[in-house]
């Protein structure tokens, strides 16, 4: 008895310590944006510096990701996860030490190189450590983490900064990086479902070659290479940009960029719900078309965010930002589960690797304009227009590409029992 009652305790541990991880792999990567505005008084950054920073972050998680996978595979979980979270870690904690743009490059670009291993480590983790009644649920948990580290990470940075400066508050968040470490080696990883290895398809060679020739494999290509830039602008630039509009330190950036990624997490919620929602209230159009317009609808949700770079009061604009966001979310939840939707098991997790890395090479693009953009308040605006249009020419790509003529041709997802 005490054993059978140790498996469920056994997994909310490795549950809560998967998504503890999560949110400290993004509160790592949004650090530098919450002290930039101090590190370009301390240190004399310029618009450019930043920008080369974040674009070596990007580009490297986007190369990353071609051997990510195959490298998990390849070491196992255990100790591909532990090589990416104990290397993203010590990157993190470097740039605590680091003085010029150069090392500042170098620190980013292994800390995105690391982090990029994460992803597909995390994902395994939940395909063979739990049972498969519970991946759905395992898979909602660990993507509201990244909302939840970028809410909860501006009040942290704001309450240990006055403390430790920016140095100490970098070192210590990425310091709590190794705690996961030590908790993961500790743990007894065992997987409940060893059967489910005899029953996986072999590995086909040709896959890569037979995905660049499927339109729905670009249509979730080109849906997160367009929608993901706006995600990444917004996370490693509005910090900067409330800084320069309305004056904020880092004593008062943590409140409005906390609520801005707490609607975030609401939307990555809801965007799930209103499409189970909408396809129980109109059976016959099915999932797929629920799916559409929702992610039609958030599309033209995230429009009025071109407005945050004009409007005078902050809580506008933190309003604006937050439905922004949210509708981004609900946008993005759509595109992952229309390809669990649309390929076959053996195939989902390769496109959806395919779309991941289109999204990061959209938000390295991105990353890089904005540093030749951005010169103050005002210049914003030309970047919010071009994140904004990005959703709906994301929808309509999809709409070319995958056609709702083809929807009726999609066998309907088994339920989980």
């Amino acid at each position: 008895m005490p054993r059978e009652r140790a498996v469920p305790w056994r997994l909310a541990a490795l549950m809560a310590l998967l998504f503890a991880v999560s949110v400290v792999g993004y509160a790592d990567r949004q650090i530098l944006a919450l002290l930039k505005p101090v590190l370009d008084q301390t240190l004399g950054w310029r618009s450019g510096d930043y920008s080369a920073m974040t674009t070596a972050f990007q580009a490297c998680v986007a190369v990353t990701l071609l051997v990510a996978g195959w490298f998990v595979d390849k070491v196992g979980v255990r100790w591909g996860f532990a090589t990416g979270l104990g290397g993203w870690s010590a990157a993190a904690m470097l740039h605590a030490a680091c003085r010029s743009v150069d090392q500042f490059i170098l620190a980013r670009a292994a800390l995105g190189g690391f982090e990029a291993i994460g992803g597909p480590a995390g994902i395994k983790a939940v395909a063979v450590l739990f049972p498969p009644a519970s991946h759905g649920t395992m898979m909602g948990v660990l993507n509201m983490a990244p909302n939840i580290a970028a809410m909860s990470t501006p009040l942290l940075a704001s309450a240990l900064y006055p403390a430790l400066g920016w140095q100490g508050t970098i070192a210590l968040i990425g310091g709590s990086g190794f705690v996961c470490l030590a908790l993961w080696l500790a743990l007894p990883l065992r997987s409940m479902h060893r059967e489910a290895a005899r029953l996986r398809p072999p590995f086909d060679a040709a896959a890569p070659a037979l995905l660049l020739r499927d339109r729905d494999a670009w249509a979730v290509a080109l849906a997160k290479l367009l929608s993901d830039q706006g995600w990444w602008f917004f996370l490693f630039w509005l910090p900067d940009l409330f800084h320069r509009r309305y004056g904020l330190d880092m004593r008062h950036l943590g409140p409005p960029i906390a609520a801005i990624y707490a609607m975030a997490a609401a939307g990555a919620l809801l965007g799930g719900l209103a499409t189970d929602r909408l396809a129980g209230l109109r059976p016959r159009q099915g999932r797929m078309r629920a799916r559409r317009t929702v992610m039609g609808i958030a599309a033209l949700l995230v429009l009025p965010i071109v407005l945050v770079p004009q409007t005078a009061s902050l809580w506008l604009a933190v309003g604006l930002t937050g439905l922004g966001l949210a509708a981004h979310q609900a946008f993005s939840t759509n595109v992952f589960a229309f390809a669990a939707d649309r390929f076959a098991p053996e195939r989902v997790g390769r496109a959806i690797a395919f779309g991941a890395l289109c999204g990061n090479l959209g938000g390295t693009a991105t990353l890089w304009i904005a540093g030749r953009l951005v010169t103050d308040a005002h210049s914003f605006r030309w970047m919010f227009l071009g994140c904004a249009l990005g959703y709906p020419l994301a929808w309509i790509a999809m709409q070319l590409l995958a056609p709702p003529g083809r929807d009726a041709s999609v066998s309907p997802a088994p339920l989980a029992s």
